[in-house]
């Protein structure tokens, strides 16, 4: 299903039972996995790569490259960024795409800064500022985001 209003570039290749809603834009060359939900006013840049079952949720921003693997939640308005030194015609700029590792969630509002990877089934609390890697099974809050709770994933 695809939204009359979204923008979804003609080289996207959508799953099986992949939904855009209202007004979200996929970019060219996007790839999702099955049974994936794009959010009203999303936008997942060029190249991107969702697993299957992935929810990114109303207002999200996921810059050119970023991975999200399979059972991610990304909360709404949650931005992941990947210039470390954003400015208009920066000739230092190299994309540094975030990864959103297997089963992870991140709560609303949250910024992930470039680079990072948020470990298999970590929680970042709405809000947080990640920046640094969030360690698989760990819980992070606070701005910059601290480790709260570390649970072992296996």
């Amino acid at each position: 299903m695809i939204h009359p209003t979204a923008i979804v570039h003609e080289t996207a290749q959508l799953g099986e039972d992949t939904a855009v809603w209202q007004g979200a834009h996929v970019r060219g060359g996007v790839v999702t996995g099955r049974h994936v939900s794009i959010g009203g006013g999303a936008e997942i840049g060029i190249g991107c790569r969702l697993g299957d079952r992935v929810r990114v949720s109303f207002g999200v921003f996921l810059p050119n490259h970023t991975v999200v693997e399979n059972d991610v939640f990304l909360g709404p308005r949650m931005v992941a960024c990947d210039d470390r030194y954003p400015r208009t015609n920066n000739p230092q700029y190299r994309a540094e795409p975030p990864i959103f590792r297997r089963g992870c969630s991140v709560g609303a509002g949250a910024v992930i800064l470039p680079g990072i990877e948020v470990g298999e089934d970590a929680l970042v609390g709405a809000g947080a500022v990640v920046t640094r890697d969030v360690p698989a099974g760990a819980v992070v809050v606070g701005n910059p985001a601290r480790v709260l709770v570390r649970e072992e994933v296996g």
